[in-house]
């Protein structure tokens, strides 16, 4: 009995630290509704603006995994049975921010996030067809929204202009989303259940009286009095990639059927050689049935850009295996007309063979044209290649970009980068939206 009289101040201090630590649990663990994510405390900063689409802009002073569909809720400080829930349009992620993504379920990776401007993500953000770039301490990765779980770090919260502003001096701003909330006689508000408050004035013999609770933390699952220090990450500013993908079409054929005479078609060159400027070689070529005919390189000017060859000939490009003259009426005017068509083999699309005839504006034979622009250091050269270019080598400025994959389907092209650096290499899908 004296033992228990002289640690009796101490063993009330530990029952009521006790007390606390259940009481937090409980409101964690039960209710009616699951806790989704979030950081929350009534003396968080924040700062209302605008920015330039007229949006109203929230930025707060820690960092926090809110997404857009979410919500903020500020709750008076004079009333707390008085709260207002503003859900969010969009969000803000910084150029070359530090963040933790989760992804695929339960991957994670940290690093900086490598985008040369901030980027928005609206509440659409999972169909958005967007890569993010993220060097971490084991070289980079690319993650897609489709992908992404959670992403961990500051940003700015984007709402409709309609909202109201809130004083931080009269507000404070809880980032809980649902939380769990135990049973209610119907008259407590969120606000009520969710926030410590004061012991009331009628209970004399409240364990408050003894001492002044301590605010306390979750912090990965720990309870901590005290919030962890931020991080501060030094990264090494990094040249960005250089080079864009503009474009994957259907590329026109070369040749076109401009007329015939008798029984001989003739095909005009939209790109005849230049032999010397500014003279070109006649575009206009008599295409005889089954003969080869091959680039005529070493022709004067205003000679045919075509010339004979025989089968043999490695170098031969094109030969016309039919032709007939049909009678077709015309759509519009009801009249009948002659339509000249060939069958064309071109030998260096593997002896491909289509037609063109005299009515095509455009022949088009599978050939696919991508279009790509470097654009580092102020540059802005644009450049062209097939559907075929898969291992092509593209040099610019002393940057070698090495063509390592092309998905027509899908519109990408996978490219590595090497330079400036002999030994910085950056592997990166350029996709078109």
């Amino acid at each position: 009995m004296r033992l228990l009289k002289s640690h009796y101040d101490k063993i009330v201090l530990l029952l009521s630290v006790l007390a606390v630590i259940v009481s937090v649990l409980v409101g964690l663990l039960s209710g009616e509704e699951d806790e989704r994510g979030g950081w929350s405390g009534s003396d968080s900063a924040f700062y209302f603006d605008t920015d330039n689409a007229g949006n109203v802009t929230l930025e707060l002073g820690k960092e926090n995994g809110l997404m857009p569909g979410q919500s903020v809720t500020f709750v008076s400080k004079e009333d707390e049975s008085i709260s207002k829930t503003i859900p969010i349009k969009g969000i803000v992620l910084e150029r070359r921010g530090t963040y933790a993504l989760t992804y695929d379920g339960s991957k994670k990776i940290t690093g900086t996030l490598m985008i040369n401007d901030d980027l928005t993500l609206d509440r659409d953000w999972k169909k958005t067809r967007v890569e993010l770039a993220i060097q971490s301490d084991e070289g980079r990765a690319l993650v897609s929204l489709a992908q992404l779980d959670s992403i961990h770090g500051s940003r700015v919260l984007l709402f409709d202009p309609t909202i109201d502003e809130f004083d931080p001096d009269e507000w404070f701003l809880s980032l809980y989303q649902a939380l769990p909330l135990p049973p209610s006689d119907g008259n407590e508000t969120k606000a009520d259940r969710a926030r410590w408050t004061k012991p009331s004035d009628e209970m004399e013999d409240s364990i408050y009286d003894l001492f002044t609770p301590p605010v306390i933390y979750l912090v990965d699952g720990n309870l901590t009095t005290t919030l962890p220090e931020k991080e501060v990450v030094v990264t090494e500013k990094t040249e960005e990639f250089g080079l864009s993908l503009d474009a994957i079409d259907n590329k026109p054929y070369r040749f076109k059927m401009s007329g015939w005479i008798g029984k001989v078609p003739i095909f005009d060159d939209t790109d005849p050689l230049v032999s010397q400027p500014p003279r070109r070689q006649n575009k206009r070529n008599r295409m005889e049935i089954g003969i080869p005919y091959r680039e005529n390189l070493t022709g004067k000017p205003g000679t045919s850009s075509l010339i004979r060859t025989t089968e043999e000939d490695q170098s031969k490009l094109l030969q016309v295996t039919y032709f007939t003259i049909q009678q077709v009426r015309d759509k519009k005017s009801g009249g009948v007309r002659s339509v000249g068509r060939a069958m064309v083999k071109d030998f260096r699309m593997g002896g491909k063979t289509f037609e063109i005839n005299s009515m095509m504006d455009e022949v088009f034979a599978g050939e696919i044209e991508i279009k790509m622009t470097y654009r580092l250091e102020g540059g802005n050269k644009p450049t062209t290649l097939s559907g075929k270019d898969t291992g092509k080598v593209l040099e610019f400025n002393g940057r070698r970009y090495t063509i390592k994959e092309i998905n027509l389907d899908d519109k990408w092209v996978l490219v590595e980068k090497l330079g400036p650096g002999p030994t910085d290499k950056t592997t990166l899908r350029l996709s078109l939206p």
